[in-house]
């Protein structure tokens, strides 16, 4: 007969979850693994080869006039929303299925997408430095004291920042919600047309689509870019440009006895009898009036109504208006990630 063994009775093993904070920096530490390996690190020179792009264009204008300013913040805006968004539109759905299966496995949510926050901001931070060291280099003609700090490059610095990183949770966000990296993709630049279209910057929008322009990143980091720049207080070119672009053409013109008195005080019925009660033509051109009145007079008397005109009271250079830019897109960013929380909580119910 086979004798028994009793094998010694083996303890209970509990298994342990690592807490969140444990969990956050154990992901956080395999996202910075693959920005050296996995070639994230291409974001960084690809924002300095846009910002130098960018610097061309708008090197000869910002901070110098009120439309180079306005054609600058509006760049900028586009600089910081696009590398926002390419930085982590794809970082969730590509590794869905890894996230379905860590979950179950006691992953925290929460703890993933802070990791998420913590990588992301310190990739737009770095993309931010090589953006205004490219900017500086280019030429671009920062004021050197600033509004906020002491130096005009960290105020604009800290409106790329906050505005690139709003962007970069907001493709965060929808990068937890679609299924692949084709369909984030294929999303990616209606989400750039709406930020930029809607924000309500560089197309007026009508009266009744002006209150989505409160829910876009791109509208407060163009406010703030605006504002820092002092928009308000500089010239307006465009008004004496259109008109030096037509000094040289001839305008033909009937005038009767009655609107040449109008214009030059004198007795119509004098007028009328000296032309017969008949129009005159005349042919003169801009360049003509311009002799008349004098080019200097009427180049600052156009300058200074288009500047009066072109006004924006949105882009007032105050503290409280570029807080107020500043907070919002920080409010925008946590707002993101928060909603990306919630849907990924319930990714155990997604069938895709």
């Amino acid at each position: 007969m086979p004798k028994t063994i009793h094998l010694p009775k083996l303890p209970r093993v509990q298994i342990r979850h690592r807490g969140r904070l444990s969990q956050l920096f154990t992901y956080y530490g395999k996202m910075l693994r693959m920005f050296i390996y996995e070639n994230d690190w291409k974001a960084l020179p690809m924002a300095a080869i846009i910002a130098g792009l960018v610097a061309m264009v708008i090197k000869d204008g910002y901070c110098v006039s009120m439309e180079g300013t306005y054609q600058g913040a509006f760049a900028l805006t586009c600089v910081a929303i696009w590398n926002g968004c390419f930085n982590s539109i794809q970082v969730v759905c590509r590794e869905r299925a890894i996230i379905k299966r860590e979950h179950r496995s006691g992953m925290h949510i929460s703890s993933y997408i802070a990791s998420h926050m913590l990588y992301q901001f310190l990739l737009c931070l770095l993309q931010t430095v090589v953006t205004m060291y490219t900017l500086r280099i280019s030429g671009v003609p920062f004021p050197v004291e600033g509004f906020i700090t002491p130096w005009m490059i960290l105020d604009l610095g800290i409106t790329v920042l906050l505005t690139s990183y709003a962007a970069d949770m907001l493709s965060l966000l929808i990068s937890s919600i679609v299924r692949t990296t084709t369909a984030a993709m294929t999303v990616m630049p209606f989400l750039l047309i709406f930020q930029l279209v809607f924000s309500g910057g560089f197309f007026t929008l009508p009266s009744s689509l002006r209150p989505i322009s409160d829910f876009t990143t791109a509208r407060y980091g163009m406010v703030a870019f605006a504002s820092q720049a002092n928009y308000n207080s500089l010239k307006m070119d465009l008004g004496w440009d259109q008109v030096s672009l037509v000094r040289y053409e001839k305008i033909n013109v009937k005038l009767s006895a009655d609107d040449i008195a109008r214009m030059t005080d004198m007795d119509p019925d004098l007028l009328k009898a000296a032309l017969e009660d008949k129009p005159v033509d005349f042919t003169f051109t801009i360049n003509d009036i311009l002799k008349t009145v004098g080019e200097e007079t009427a180049k600052k008397e156009i300058q200074e109504r288009t500047t009066k005109a072109y006004v924006n009271r949105d882009y007032v250079m105050t503290k409280d208006n570029i807080y107020h830019c500043w907070k919002m897109l920080i409010l925008f960013a946590f707002a993101y990630a928060f909603l990306a929380v919630v849907l990924l909580e319930f990714i155990d119910r997604d069938k895709r």
